[in-house]
Protein backbone atom coordinates (compact mmCIF):
# COMPACT_ATOMS: atom_id res chain seq x y z
CA UNK A 1 0.00 0.00 0.00
CA UNK A 2 1.51 3.31 -1.08
CA UNK A 3 0.99 6.54 0.64
CA UNK A 4 -2.04 8.88 -1.21
CA UNK A 5 -0.66 11.82 -2.59
CA UNK A 6 -2.26 14.86 -0.95
CA UNK A 7 -2.73 17.21 -4.37
CA UNK A 8 -5.33 19.20 -5.84
CA UNK A 9 -6.04 16.58 -8.76
CA UNK A 10 -6.66 13.77 -6.45
CA UNK A 11 -9.05 16.41 -3.98
CA UNK A 12 -11.31 17.30 -6.79
CA UNK A 13 -11.49 13.21 -8.04
CA UNK A 14 -12.31 12.33 -4.72
CA UNK A 15 -14.46 15.20 -3.81
CA UNK A 16 -16.44 14.81 -7.08
CA UNK A 17 -16.49 11.50 -7.66
CA UNK A 18 -16.40 9.62 -4.31
CA UNK A 19 -16.89 11.21 -1.18
CA UNK A 20 -19.17 13.75 -3.00
CA UNK A 21 -21.74 11.21 -3.34
CA UNK A 22 -21.12 8.95 -0.72
CA UNK A 23 -23.72 8.08 1.53
CA UNK A 24 -21.77 8.31 4.64
CA UNK A 25 -20.87 11.89 3.91
CA UNK A 26 -21.31 14.47 6.07
CA UNK A 27 -23.76 17.17 4.36
CA UNK A 28 -21.96 20.43 4.32
CA UNK A 29 -18.55 19.35 4.50
CA UNK A 30 -16.04 20.71 1.60
CA UNK A 31 -13.89 17.40 3.15
CA UNK A 32 -12.50 15.04 0.95
CA UNK A 33 -9.65 12.93 0.43
CA UNK A 34 -9.92 11.28 3.56
CA UNK A 35 -7.22 8.34 3.01
CA UNK A 36 -4.81 10.85 2.69
CA UNK A 37 -6.13 13.97 4.96
CA UNK A 38 -7.60 11.52 7.85
CA UNK A 39 -11.07 11.69 9.32
CA UNK A 40 -13.57 14.13 9.07
CA UNK A 41 -14.25 17.47 11.90
CA UNK A 42 -18.09 16.12 11.54
CA UNK A 43 -19.75 13.72 12.89
CA UNK A 44 -19.95 10.30 10.62
CA UNK A 45 -23.00 8.43 10.07
CA UNK A 46 -22.04 4.88 8.88
CA UNK A 47 -24.43 4.27 5.90
CA UNK A 48 -22.68 2.87 3.57
CA UNK A 49 -19.07 3.30 1.84
CA UNK A 50 -17.85 3.99 -1.44
CA UNK A 51 -14.06 4.21 -0.97
CA UNK A 52 -13.70 0.29 -2.84
CA UNK A 53 -15.44 2.00 -6.33
CA UNK A 54 -12.54 4.70 -5.81
CA UNK A 55 -9.62 5.10 -8.71
CA UNK A 56 -7.80 6.41 -5.84
CA UNK A 57 -8.56 3.44 -3.66
CA UNK A 58 -7.91 1.31 -6.63
CA UNK A 59 -4.13 3.30 -7.67
CA UNK A 60 -2.64 2.96 -4.13
CA UNK A 61 -3.57 -0.52 -3.14
CA UNK A 62 -5.81 0.73 0.19
CA UNK A 63 -7.66 -1.83 2.12
CA UNK A 64 -10.18 -0.27 4.76
CA UNK A 65 -13.23 1.89 4.25
CA UNK A 66 -14.77 4.64 6.58
CA UNK A 67 -11.48 6.55 6.23
CA UNK A 68 -13.43 9.66 7.23
CA UNK A 69 -14.26 8.07 10.28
Amino acid sequence: MAKVEDNAANFQLCLKEQCGKCPSYPEHSREALYCARGKSKSEIERIECLCPDCPIWTKYGLGRQYYCD
